[in-house]
């Protein structure tokens, strides 16, 4: 889980002599870096998350350094720490700057001018850096199980376990992805800023990470029902963020040891790849009906050859005669024989749909009245739509 500010202010106040002048209803903002900011102007530069710090050099009245801060709020800042004492005087921080950062949850921090930038920025960096080998590690480990890397195991089993991570509990993967083939770096720290603000905000116990050009959550220890509330949750606050953006979510299925996150994890590709054909911005596994057991199938030829049998010959003939035979044999299976229902799904006269149907059982020999024929032709068009639904 990334730094907050919280974190770094209560362990370093009385090594810098910090105090908080306003918004400290913010304190728990994540802090992902520390930027020594002069000039708003750079404010294109920041990715969200910063904690700025600046000797005010430039802002030495009221409206300079209200214009500054409210610039530093705008860009998505955790927070701001004033060296005093030279440039900046106590005299500068009024009452509409300290309303300006309670307002906006924004934290605004004092720190006397004897205190040097460069100690405090040092040892920022290190606990940040730290904390990134951290959240690596813990990345690093779950992965070993997701890529079934038997060598790694037991290592990884001693990191995920020291970090609460028990060996025999629930564990659920879930996938995300926009509507980018590639995400740049930018926009994927952007997201993954949002994303664990999100989680922390929430108190949620999830470790996000990215692999494979796709954002994977580890929920631990959560029921489904909560997995996809917060997820929805999730999705709806980035949309906000990046109207242009479509995002796709696929919710695998919970298992009860780490050892078995891998199916988890390709459950949940599954889903992803359901939600992106079908449109939707989410898709659970467990809701899929017969498409899991068709993803189970690991032998993709083995599908395919299955619905040549059935489907493929009505397919071809169609594509060569420009007919509808196919899709009237659909929804007559999906219409349960009532002619009357398929010639008002395909928006067709019903003695059109009595001809085609006597067509199709005369011209490729099927018995419909034969429920294991049935079934057959039904699994065939399950087939079909799964091996569309699956193309990534």
């Amino acid at each position: 889980m990334p730094l907050t500010l919280n974190e770094l202010y209560t362990q370093t106040k009385h090594q810098y002599h910090l105090s908080m002048i306003a918004g400290k209803t913010g304190i728990d903002h994540i802090m992902n870096w520390v930027y020594v900011s002069e000039d708003s102007s750079t404010h294109d530069f920041l990715k969200g998350g910063e904690l700025i710090i600046t000797t005010g050099i430039n802002y030495q009245d009221e409206t300079s350094l209200y214009e500054f801060i409210e610039t530093m709020i705008q860009s998505h800042t955790c927070g701001m720490i004033l060296n005093t004492g030279k440039y900046i005087l106590s005299d500068h921080i009024t009452d509409s700057i300290k309303e300006l950062c309670d307002k906006h949850n924004y934290p605004l921090i004092n720190m006397p001018w004897e205190v040097h930038i460069y100690d405090i920025t040092r040892d920022y960096y290190n606990r940040i850096f730290m904390d990134t080998q951290k959240d690596t590690s813990i990345t690093d480990a779950f992965l070993s199980f997701i890529e079934n890397d038997s060598l790694h195991h037991y290592d990884a089993l001693r990191i995920l376990e020291d970090n609460h991570f028990e060996k025999d509990n629930c564990y659920e993967i879930t996938l995300m992805k926009c509507n980018k083939k590639v995400i740049s770096d930018d926009l994927k720290l952007r997201l993954l800023f949002l994303m664990e603000s999100f989680v922390k905000l929430n108190d949620l116990d999830i470790h996000i990470a990215f692999y494979k050009n796709h954002f994977l959550f580890v929920f631990h220890d959560m029921d489904e029902i909560q997995i996809y509330d917060e997820m929805s949750s999730l999705v709806s606050s980035l949309k906000n963020s990046f109207k242009k953006l479509h995002i796709y979510v696929g919710i695998g299925s919970s298992v009860h040891m780490l050892r078995e996150i891998g199916a988890s994890y390709q459950r949940s590709l599954a889903a992803l790849v359901y939600a992106v054909n079908k449109g939707q911005e989410i898709a659970r596994f467990e809701e899929m009906g017969f498409f899991k057991i068709l993803h189970s199938v690991n032998d993709r030829n083995l599908l395919v050859a299955y619905h040549d049998e059935y489907l493929k010959d009505i397919e071809e003939y169609d594509q060569i005669h420009d007919t509808n035979y196919l899709e009237t044999l659909h929804q007559y299976l999906l219409c349960n024989g009532s002619i009357q229902h398929v010639a008002s799904n395909m928006f067709c006269h019903r003695n059109t749909i009595t001809y085609r149907m006597r067509v199709i059982e005369d011209h490729w020999e099927l018995k419909l009245d034969d429920t294991v024929e049935k079934f057959h032709l039904m699994v065939a068009f399950f087939i079909r739509d799964y091996l569309e639904v699956s193309k990534f």
